[in-house]
């Protein structure tokens, strides 16, 4: 067996992870290769090295935005992954039950000593973003988002110098980004996406991929609203331990889409409508609220007005004036606990 290590080295934790991770695979006697993520060369070309060399399982040390980046390359080589989570949120490694750098050195001993270990497919989504330089096509895993929820992701960046970055970063965006403004946009799905979810207030929510240049979707029905933001999920809790997401699985064929309706843009209502907002996905009835409007479907096209940011994974893509959604027909295997 050759060994693949694929290493995002942001974090201090993470070299330290490697150091572990390469004495179990000397143990082993197993052959391996590294390669280390830049800014400049975030993930693609190391893995298609990596494979071009011939390995047989990828070891990714990183998280959420260095999986999305290199998952295209490494579904198409269908060779199974195994997470390292050395990442800031790591939402999907979350989701898959490992939950730590120690649970998952654990499991690339057991895959070593026996590679017939449990593994889900994850399928590998599509995003174009048109911008105005032009369309833009990426890929995503784990959560799409277009207005307020990309201003968090947007507001970490302009963290006070000296406070530093990782979840204070995210929690500083995401203060900001709670009074975003709204954005006039208008939603697109095709009929096959199904009826959607009612919400108890009686509103309802707004109604296969490859890897060439974007092209038109086969869409049939539109509504206009005002929203505070977009999202596609196939995550439950892609903000932290509360559920948003009640249908999302990151094995899932489709996505949970959400419109957030916010109806006040006044700083002290504004603020009490999230509080209830909250409140409700706290107990595990997100669309009790009637600014939440989820629906599910496996393509979605969201048209603004004016451009708003985007963010995949975590990771902001810039502002955009449409954004295309797919779910993914090709899957990343990953290697899982149980």
């Amino acid at each position: 067996m050759k060994v693949g290590i694929l290493i995002n080295p942001k974090h201090g934790h993470t070299m330290r992870a490697y150091s572990e991770l390469v004495e179990i695979i000397r143990r082993s006697h197993t052959r391996y290769r590294s390669a280390t993520t830049t800014k400049q060369w975030p993930g693609v070309e190391q893995a298609s090295k990596l494979l071009d060399w011939g390995a047989d399982l990828i070891v990714i040390l990183g998280g959420d935005g260095t999986l999305r980046v290199s998952a295209p390359v490494l579904a198409s080589a269908n060779v199974p992954v195994l997470i390292i989570p050395t990442g800031t949120a790591n939402v999907l490694s979350r989701h898959l039950g490992i939950r730590s750098t120690r649970q998952a050195l654990q499991l690339v001993q057991k895959y070593l000593d026996s590679p017939f270990a449990p593994r889900c497919e994850v399928p590998v989504n599509v995003a174009d973003c048109f911008t105005e330089a032009g369309p833009r096509r990426e890929h995503f895993l784990s959560l799409a988002g277009i207005g307020g929820d990309a201003r968090a992701v947007s507001g970490r960046t302009r963290l006070p110098t000296g406070l530093g970055w990782g979840i204070l970063g995210y929690a500083y965006g995401a203060g900001r980004a709670l009074f975003a403004p709204l954005i006039s946009a208008h939603l697109t799905t095709p009929q096959s996406s199904g009826p959607p979810r009612q919400s108890p207030g009686g509103h309802a929510a707004p109604g296969a991929d490859s890897d060439s240049q974007p092209n038109e979707l086969p869409l049939e029905t539109t509504t206009a609203n005002y929203v505070w933001s977009v999202m596609a999920s196939k995550t439950a809790r892609p903000a932290g331990p509360i559920p948003v997401f009640d249908r999302a699985r990151p094995t899932a064929a489709k996505f949970e889409l959400l419109a957030v309706e916010l109806s006040t843009t006044k700083p002290g209502d504004r603020l009490g409508e999230w509080a209830l907002i909250g409140w409700s996905c706290v107990n595990r009835r997100p669309a009790a609220h009637a600014a939440m409007h989820y629906w599910q479907g496996t393509e979605a096209s969201i048209t603004l007005d004016d451009p708003a940011p985007v963010q995949l994974d975590g990771d902001l893509i810039g502002d955009c004036r449409r954004l295309d959604l797919r779910a993914g027909t090709t899957a990343l295997t990953i290697i899982t606990a149980n």
